[in-house]
């Protein structure tokens, strides 16, 4: 257990069974913005903030701690005292009723009046959540407006009403000082957010986010090994945000204290590892372009040579046709993780099926061979590849 102090100026984190103690804020120490901002005015508005939890907590509906607020505040406050502390431009992806919302905005304020704090959500919930539930009976985004109003930070808020996977593409590069990382937590949402913070965060910028309870190394052998990374929460773990951050980080990141956050301060080498990634990925759709082809003009040629009799050379071709369709279905498996796009995976997998049960019947019902051929395989194709075609927008060339 975990007990958070506030006094003479600090904020001190002890663990109650071994007795060690962390200040994680110390505000009473000189700071390169001391000349500015006092401590003691600093220490008064941040125990004013922390003081607020309950009542923030109960309107915000919010299950995020007061030790994890410690830990997102005492990250901003240590952020904004030891650099830059005016026009700070700050981003959080998911915001839901704004618990973390006015505690990181209300940091942010603290220090001037002119740092911005840009909310991103859908304000729909995540699927198969109970916050979806919820949103479905309560308009999320209006109470969201209400309640920061009410606490005072609205005007330090610019709200996005848009689903990350878009909204991160839309917004500048290297723009943000801040970025903190809380929306869905399924392993292909987190990576995306990520990756795409790190490339809108300016360089030495800090990037945070919410639900690591460890390192990927301390998970449980079935749950490190498992596939578990769409869900959302398992046996007390969130694998997805773990898994992805270990896949981008491996151990190059931070966790505070025993708090679920984790921070990492983003460095050019951190972005050309972005750049690097993007073209490995870029390498798969060359590949996925050569094994498309490859489906295309072998459909083609059995449509025109074998309709009429069954013969060695089409049963040959489909051997090895499934056998290519079987590795674009792991291509874009792994593809569709990237782009956080399910779709194109479904229907690489439905073509595959499509061209077995072909096989199948051209092997042991010739004469319906022709019909599976019109109504399965060349119709699965088409599907195939009408949302394939549409994912030009997300290549990296």
């Amino acid at each position: 257990m975990i007990e958070i102090s506030l006094q003479e100026n600090t904020v001190k984190l002890t663990n109650t069974y071994t007795n060690e103690a962390e200040v994680v804020l110390d505000l009473g120490v000189k700071h390169n913005n001391y000349t500015t901002l006092s401590s003691q005015r600093l220490y008064q508005e941040y125990t004013s903030m922390i003081n607020n939890y309950e009542v923030i907590k109960k309107y915000t509906y919010g299950e995020t701690t007061l030790l994890d607020i410690v830990a997102i505040t005492s990250l901003v406050f240590n952020e904004l005292m030891n650099g830059k502390h005016t026009n700070i431009r700050a981003l959080e992806v998911g915001s839901w009723f704004g618990c973390s919302s006015y505690f990181f905005a209300n940091s942010l304020k603290t220090f001037s009046e002119n740092n911005i704090l840009f909310c991103m959500d859908t304000w729909n919930g995540s699927p198969d959540t109970m916050s979806h539930s919820i949103a479905n009976y309560e308009n999320a985004f209006e109470h969201f407006k209400s309640v920061m109003r009410y606490a005072g930070v609205y005007e330090n808020i610019k709200p996005i009403v848009c689903d990350s996977t878009i909204g991160m593409d839309i917004l500048q590069e290297n723009f943000f000082d801040i970025i903190f990382v809380d929306a869905n937590h399924t392993y292909d949402y987190v990576y995306q957010d990520i990756i795409k913070g790190i490339k809108k965060i300016k360089v030495g910028g800090l990037l945070i986010g919410h639900d690591c309870e460890c390192y990927a190394d301390e998970l449980p052998p079935h749950l490190l090994h498992g596939d578990n990374k769409h869900l959302d929460g398992i046996e007390g773990y969130h694998t997805g945000v773990i898994k992805a951050l270990d896949d981008i980080f491996g151990r190059d990141y931070s966790r505070f204290n025993a708090s679920l956050v984790w921070y990492k301060r983003i460095t050019q080498e951190d972005k050309d590892m972005i750049v690097q990634l993007e073209k490995k990925s870029s390498i798969s759709y060359q590949r996925t372009d050569e094994l498309v082809k490859a489906i295309k003009d072998s459909i083609q040629f059995i449509y025109n040579s074998s309709l009429d009799e069954k013969t060695e050379t089409t049963q040959i071709l489909l051997t090895d046709l499934v056998q290519v369709a079987q590795e674009l279905e792991n291509t874009m498996a792994e593809i569709s993780g990237k782009i956080n796009n399910k779709s194109i995976k479904l229907k690489a997998n439905l073509l595959k099926s499509a061209l077995i049960d072909y096989q199948i019947t051209y092997e042991n019902d010739f004469p319906q061979a022709l019909m599976v051929l019109e109504s399965s395989v060349i119709e699965s194709f088409n599907d195939f590849w009408k949302c394939y075609s549409e994912l030009d927008g997300s290549r990296v060339e």
